[in-house]
């Protein structure tokens, strides 16, 4: 136990510090990359199509046979069968590109721009309230504490760890700052729901059209897993959320 909670010290710290790096450099650092994408640009009108065929040549020097050899060795399973199926329907960056201007429409564009804008305004006031010190603390502390009784493997969360997590947020509120960006995730996730869930359908059946019975009964079992594990962390979620202005 004390060899967990040292790790989970250690890990805490690092993300800390990773944080709070990217709320001091991290703008400055994008600055820089786009101004010198920029001058490359401006240097070479052709710099972006140059780019994208390097990168074509790359992944076919270097990646096609790992995707293809995956993809065979894995037939039958979700992630071959998805994999056999990209290859099949982009065998070339022109195939991406057509793919993207189908799917990409000025709502989407849009809505993109307007998340963008939120997204940034939301990581200025994570930074400004010394957020990342605060959320770090606190997964510190729940992750320490969760460690005990039955609970040896968060993966497995409902259950003792979910009784254990529920058990530390009795005593120690979610820092407002990390309530405030849930929140806005949530807004999010029901705004592509009720904007976009059509799409998403269709695309879901195009899917499921073209993969194996096997692929698709292995997909339902893990998104099955993955509801179960979420709900229990929503009931703690809910069961717990801190009082914020």
């Amino acid at each position: 136990k004390q060899w967990y909670q040292r790790r989970v010290a250690i890990t805490a710290g690092n993300m800390e510090a990773l944080g709070n790096l990217a709320c001091d450099e991290a703008e400055g650092c994008y600055n820089q990359v786009r101004a010198a994408i920029q001058n490359c640009m401006d240097a070479n009108e052709n710099f972006v199509a140059d780019t994208v065929a390097a990168a074509e040549a790359a992944y076919q020097q270097n990646f096609e046979s790992m995707v293809s050899d995956f993809a065979a060795k894995n037939s039958g399973t979700f992630f071959g069968d998805i994999a056999s199926m990209a290859q099949s329907r982009f065998t070339s960056a022109a195939d991406i590109q057509e793919f993207l201007e189908d799917i990409i429409t000025d709502r989407v564009v849009a809505d993109a721009k307007a998340a963008a804008e939120q997204a940034a305004s939301l990581a200025q006031a994570w930074c400004d309230s010394d957020c990342t010190s605060q959320s770090a603390d606190f997964l510190e502390g729940i992750f320490t504490y969760m460690n005990g009784g039955e609970c040896s493997d968060a993966k497995q969360f409902c259950g003792e760890c979910q009784n254990r997590a529920a058990e530390y947020f009795s005593d120690n509120a979610l820092p407002c700052c990390v309530e405030n960006v849930v929140q806005k995730g949530i807004e999010a996730y029901d705004y592509v729901v009720e904007n976009y869930s059509e799409s998403i359908q269709n695309y879901r059946d195009q899917l499921v059209e073209q993969i194996s019975d096997a692929a698709y009964s292995e997909a339902l079992a893990v998104k099955d897993k993955v509801v179960e594990q979420f709900n229990c962390v929503a009931d703690v979620y809910n069961g717990n959320r801190p009082a914020c202005a």
